[in-house]
């Protein structure tokens, strides 16, 4: 088990399944932030909590991990990452990817650093699993932390569908 991280009133340690709910308010809470109105005049705010409270329960421990900012032993920030094995190829022969999701901090406690201390502990879990390909999604927001850090732009193509 990776050990707890202490400076002074902060403290950034693995969520445990106990946290589950504390994640799942915090993905919807960024959710909002990111996407506003046009969330919540499309999806419905009991099914979609439900939806994604059993997402939790399925896959965290699984392929799922995350880690979370106390700040005075009340939890304030978290992020996620999710484990993809791909085949194999040359710019990454293992074919493991990992996904960051889920990068939240509480309007109270952020510019203290907290995201850039769980984004350092979420690419260190992907590098000690040998994984050479660490991918996110940006917000407007987050864009200049994951920048600083290495990040860029890449060639990434979706469709949606209507189903």
């Amino acid at each position: 088990m990776t050990p707890q991280i202490n400076k002074g009133r902060v403290s950034i340690r693995p969520a445990t399944s106990s946290d589950s709910a504390t994640l799942v308010e915090f993905r919807l809470a960024m959710l909002a932030d990111m996407f506003g109105e046009e969330m919540s005049s499309k999806v419905d705010p009991r099914a979609f909590r439900e939806a994604n409270e059993r997402w939790v329960d399925e896959h965290f421990g699984r392929d799922f991990i995350a880690w979370i900012a106390d700040l005075d032993g009340k939890p304030v920030a978290s992020a996620g990452l999710i484990w993809f094995d791909h085949a194999p190829g040359p710019a990454n022969p293992i074919g493991r990817e990992a996904y960051i999701l889920n990068v939240y901090t509480r309007p109270e406690a952020r510019r203290m650093g907290l995201a850039r201390a769980l984004m350092e502990r979420l690419v260190e879990e992907a590098r000690t699993a040998g994984v050479r390909k660490i991918w996110l999604r940006a917000s407007d927001d987050g864009r200049p932390l994951y920048e600083s850090m290495g990040f860029r732009a890449a060639n990434y193509l979706e469709l949606l569908t209507d189903s």
